[in-house]
């Protein structure tokens, strides 16, 4: 039992590894300012996956962790008034998901401040799409 265990807790650590590698190569693609819709996508598929590897495995604390950062990375090309409309627009649309997921599991672990703040957070970076 107790090898099986650790073959399974190495198995998480490797697939987190890859993950992350492949997250900082997405990031890398969306920090370049000729960055397209594509690649945002990527982006936020990539965010997901990890998180929702992390989810999979019993993992809460990364989980969050992992939807906190695409959150608030949206938010950033959300607000960047050097992207297109389009693209921003995009942003948008994937930060509201990832709101609420987020909001989901804070929720879930009672921590509803927190979540409060995350909307009210969205609502003041969203406000112009209103």
């Amino acid at each position: 039992m107790s090898a099986w265990l650790q073959h399974k807790i190495d198995e998480y650590k490797f697939s987190v590894r890859d993950i992350t590698v492949d997250y900082y190569m997405a990031q890398a693609k969306l920090n370049r300012p000729e960055c397209t819709l594509e690649q945002l996508r990527r982006f936020n598929d990539t965010c997901l996956d990890m998180a929702e590897l992390c989810q999979l495995n019993g993992d809460d604390q990364s989980y969050l962790h992992a939807l906190g950062k695409l959150h608030q990375r949206l938010l950033q090309e959300l607000g960047n008034a050097e992207r297109e409309r389009l693209f921003r627009m995009q942003a948008w649309q994937l930060a509201r998901h990832s709101l609420t997921r987020l909001c989901h599991q804070l929720a879930m672990n009672g921590e509803w401040d927190k979540a409060a703040v995350l909307q009210s957070d969205f609502v003041k970076h969203a406000s112009w799409i209103m």
